[in-house]
Order: structure tokens, then sequence, then C-alpha cells
């Protein structure tokens, strides 16, 4: 299991519980998918994608990767883990700024 913490300072928007909820479910489903896309779906035993969003007085994200293969596909399983963070974290950032220009 992957713990990645990248620290990102953005202004927000208002967030209900409800708000971070669905941004994480969302955020889950987008990583997903972009794992999916770098890596055949038929290659993957197990993947657990988990997004947590805790909002006390700042905002905090943190990504967790599960990822494990029934076979070796050439990919680097670290690197593709890593750019999956990364894309996570730009893609709740620019969701955060479309609904603060909301």
């Amino acid at each position: 299991m992957r713990d990645m913490n990248p620290v990102v300072e953005i202004g927000l928007p208002e967030l209900s519980e409800s708000d971070l909820e669905q941004l994480t479910e969302e955020c889950e489903a987008a990583i997903t998918q972009y794992i999916f896309d770098k890596i055949p779906k038929k290659s993957i035993s197990e993947l657990t994608v988990t997004c947590i969003l805790d909002l006390d007085e700042t905002l905090e994200f943190e990504v967790q990767l599960d990822l494990a293969q029934e076979y070796d596909t050439g990919h680097s399983l670290d690197d593709i883990l890593e750019e999956a963070n990364r894309f996570g974290t730009e893609w709740l950032e620019k969701r955060l700024t479309e609904m603060k220009a909301q």
C-alpha cells in the first residue's frame, strides 16, 4: 500500500460534507480510469484506490493506492502509481477551481 501526501495550496470554495463525499468518489473513479488507461485492465489482479479528503481549517488530501498484476506488462508499477497520485492531485485542484468559479 502506498501513502502519498502532496501539499498543494489553493483557495477553496465552500464545501459541505456531501461535496467532500462526492469529490472523493469522483476522484477515485478518475484515478482508477487513469490507471486502466495506462495498463491493460485484464492484467490487474488487485486495484484499490482510496482518496481521503479532510476539511478542518485546511483541506487535507491523501491518495492511497494498491496495485497488483496477474502478469508483467513491462510497465513500472511504481511509476504508474506516482503518476496516478499526481493525476489525482491535479484533478482535484482543477475540480475545486471549477467549483470556486461557480
